[in-house]
């Protein structure tokens, strides 16, 4: 039986203008033309033989009909837009795209990645270094992993799978050759900073109970993984988060004189809601999730 719908062209420029209660608006939204859109709302309402809006001298309303039609419309391109999502990440083929801070990239995930192929050797892992904002569909991600706390931007999901522990670290070199037994010999050190991670020093001297130290003094650069290579070169004293800085601790090629604080943010691995079952997302969840569990520990007190 052919079924008697209005023109679906038409649901979209009429939810928009109802929403904005301006044609000129929707048009803007939905990248048509003023002309075009009043044309198309035109077309329902002679499809459904009744005013939608009431055309006043500057501005529009909705007539009884278009406000009982509205919540129909936009339940029906809800559902729509739901469902087509859910089935394109279920069915999407392709590598798994994951946007990630870059020193985690490069001294916390990439070092156990080879754990996930072996379990998942059918999911390709495409790696997209970034501390920016994550847009899913502008940027073609699939999934990232950030460090913070909610609350986080509506339609995504955040599930925190590694505490974020701070503290100052070193070349041993530094630690013998000056002196570093407290928090207050820091004013003899230069400290190392990173631009995106500007506040870490405050925080953690805040943290810390630390007084009378100058957190904006000392040498920056631009990313967190000079810093912590500036560290073990000793050029200074860096703040690490001890993710990113186990390996070298348990090398030797750098010392945390004071141990590591709680931060009080994690890292967290994000994915849009409606996406959430698609197999290989979850697969790289559970396995990040497992990754985390297996080198979680007691953080070690160098120096």
């Amino acid at each position: 039986m052919r079924r008697r719908l209005p023109p679906l062209k038409a649901l979209l420029p009429f939810e928009a203008t109802a929403r904005h209660l301006s044609f000129t608006a929707a048009a803007d939204e939905l990248h048509l033309t003023h002309g075009a859109i009043s044309r198309q709302v035109k077309a329902l309402e002679a499809h459904l033989g009744v005013a939608l809006f009431r055309r006043l001298n500057r501005r529009i309303e909705l007539t009884e009909a278009g406000m009982t039609l509205l919540p129909a419309v936009r339940t029906a391109l809800h559902v729509l837009e739901t469902s087509a999502t859910q089935v394109a990440a279920r069915q999407r083929q392709g590598p798994l795209v994951v946007s990630c801070l870059a020193t985690f990239m490069m001294r916390w995930l990439i070092p156990r990645l080879y754990g996930f192929g072996a379990r998942h050797p059918d999911v390709e892992i495409r790696l997209s270094a970034s501390h920016a904002a994550v847009d899913f569909a502008r940027d073609g991600i699939d999934v990232a992993i950030r460090v913070g706390n909610p609350p986080w931007p509506k339609g995504m999901a955040a599930h925190a799978f590694l505490e974020d522990r701070i503290g100052p670290v070193c070349s041993p070199a530094l630690l013998k050759s000056r002196r570093l037994a407290k928090p207050s010999d820091l004013r003899r050190h230069i400290l190392l900073h990173t631009e995106t991670r500007a506040q870490a020093w405050t925080d953690w001297l805040g943290r810390s109970g630390s007084n009378g130290i100058d957190a904006g003094s000392g040498t920056r650069f631009e990313h967190t993984y000079f810093a912590l290579e500036a560290a073990a070169s000793g050029l200074g004293v860096g703040i690490g988060s001890y993710p990113l800085v186990e390996a070298d601790l348990k090398s030797g090629r750098l010392v945390a004189p004071f141990g590591f604080i709680a931060s009080g943010r994690s890292y967290h691995v994000l994915h849009p809601k409606e996406a959430a079952s698609a197999p290989k997302l979850k697969a790289f969840q559970s396995w990040l999730l497992d990754a985390a569990k297996d080198g979680r520990g007691a953080s070690p007190r160098a120096g």
